[in-house]
């Protein structure tokens, strides 16, 4: 299990930042931890990992997550192979999988306060 530990400050008359981390994986994403430390609970938090070509696939949004550290492990639904567009359910758990992560992930926040406010993501990730 690999870690990047993504630091976040807001910036003081919106309340919004967006950081890059400071390199690019390839792996399965397993959980991404949110320890917001000051920053104000109506934040909306929008993580997304941006590829060399410029796409950008989401991983997690999370709107007023509060002020605890928090626990997130984002899930991807799989598609039937009979046409490879059907998402199946996810109720039993099966037919969901780790969400593959390639390229540089990228924190957002908006609404986090009228001050310069911290906090820290991390995203835990198995190499492939």
């Amino acid at each position: 299990m690999r870690e990047i530990i993504i630091p976040l400050a807001t910036v003081t008359t919106t309340g919004a930042c967006t950081i890059d981390a400071t390199r690019g994986i390839l792996g399965k994403l397993y959980a991404i931890e949110y320890r917001p430390n000051d920053i104000d609970t109506n934040v909306h938090l929008t993580i997304t990992c941006r590829s060399v070509g410029g796409a950008s696939k989401p991983l997690l949004f999370k709107e007023h997550p509060g002020t605890s550290n928090l626990w997130f492990y984002p899930r991807d639904l799989v598609q039937g192979v009979e046409d490879g567009k059907t998402d199946l359910t996810g109720t039993s758990g099966g037919d969901c999988s780790l969400p593959i992560i390639q390229g540089v992930p990228r924190v957002v926040l908006a609404n986090g306060g009228n001050t310069v406010r911290t906090g820290t993501v991390i995203i835990y990730w198995e190499a492939l």
